[in-house]
């Protein structure tokens, strides 16, 4: 069942918190978005092999942490430079 909420008849506070409310959901969506592009591009990377044992290989793991961390990295150096740059 479909509720038409009236916006205009929300208090202020009400506002607000729809406000953030909105907000933590759009940050939620945009973590999911990142991880799942991070699991793309480190998956392409290094998993080169078929894997038949349900685990990779011990090259394709050590890949995989380093893209990670190496992704990891350039994102707070980049947060940290648009931090800097903002004060």
């Amino acid at each position: 069942m479909e509720q038409n909420i009236d916006l205009t008849k929300l208090s202020d506070t009400d506002k607000k918190e729809l406000n953030q409310v909105l907000t933590n959901e759009a940050q939620k969506s945009n973590i999911q978005q990142t991880v799942h592009h991070l699991n793309e591009v480190c998956w392409q990377k290094c998993v080169t092999s078929k894997i038949s044992s349900g685990a990779l290989d011990k090259s394709e793991e050590a890949c995989a942490q380093n893209c990670v961390e190496r992704w990891m990295d350039s994102s707070l150096a980049i947060l940290s430079k648009l931090d800097n740059m903002r004060h």
